[in-house]
This record gives C-alpha cells, structure tokens and sequence, in this order.
C-alpha cells in the first residue's frame, strides 16, 4: 500500500495493544510515529506532524503495521460539495484576483486532493494553505475571517 497515494487523506490509523507477551523493537523513528498516530488524524496530518521524508514515513508506518502496534481505521469521512468550493473561490478571487482559480487548483493539487472529493476534514488545513498564498496580511486575514462560518459549517 503506498501511503503517499490520494487515498492517503482518507486513511486513518490507532494504536493497537498487543495482547500478546512477545517483544517489540522499536527504533526512534518508529517511536516518534507511534506517538503522533491518532484515529481523529487522516494520514496527511500525521504526516505533517512528525515530519519524516516520504520514504522514511511509509518505511516507519509499515514497520509499525508489521509488529501489530497500530491498525487501519474505517471511516467514512463526508465530503465537502461544490458550494464549499465555490465560496473558497470567491473570497480568494476577493483577496488576490482572477489567480484565484490557479492557485486554489495548485493547492488541491499539493495537498494530494481529489477536487470532486475533498473530505470535509480536510477543509481547515485547505483554507490554510491557501491562505498562505495571499501576499497582503490584511487581504489574508480577511479570507480567513469569511473562511470561518464556512469551515463551522461543514465540520464533521
């Protein structure tokens, strides 16, 4: 399973306690995963978190999977629909003009997102990157603040 897929926002991992009395080797990479892995953070965000290349992250996760000390997580996460997309594409537009669109498909794009399927999860951590992308603090804490109601809107 590769871990950096676009299905990786919607994978969600937990903890597993061993029932077993076997030994675990653990090296600090791996310990520093297994504290940050929570089932209420896609994969993305832990990834974010703990800051490990790609290919040591998928490398730890996979280890950590191997020894039984976490497991994938089920969930159905609700996403986002057209006119959470459309209102983001309007206040951006408002804030640095018709780049907007450009800028709000790049970030998709960088966040690894299906921009038919954002999970609603996923909405927060959108508007921030976008936000990011606005050269005038006074233009990028107005989106923000008109990017409140909307992201209460759709939380999970």
């Amino acid at each position: 399973m590769d871990f950096t897929s676009k299905t990786a926002p919607g994978l969600y991992f937990r903890k597993n306690i061993r029932r077993d009395l076997q030994t675990v080797s653990l090296d600090a990479d791996m310990i520093r995963l297994l504290l940050v892995i929570d089932e209420h953070k896609s994969l993305y965000q832990i990834a974010a978190e703990v800051e490990m290349d790609a290919a040591t992250f998928n490398k730890t996760l996979r280890r950590l999977l191997a020894q039984g000390l976490v497991e994938s997580v089920q969930k159905n996460a609700p996403l986002l629909d057209k006119t959470f997309l459309h209102a983001v594409r309007l206040s951006l537009s408002r804030a640095i003009g018709p780049m907007a669109q450009l800028v709000l498909e790049e970030t998709v794009a960088e966040m690894h997102l299906d921009p038919a399927a954002i999970p609603v999860d996923q909405a927060a951590d959108l508007v921030h990157h976008l936000a990011l992308e606005i050269p005038d603090e006074q233009n990028r804490i107005q989106f923000q603040k008109a990017m409140i109601p909307l992201i209460n809107k759709v939380k999970p």
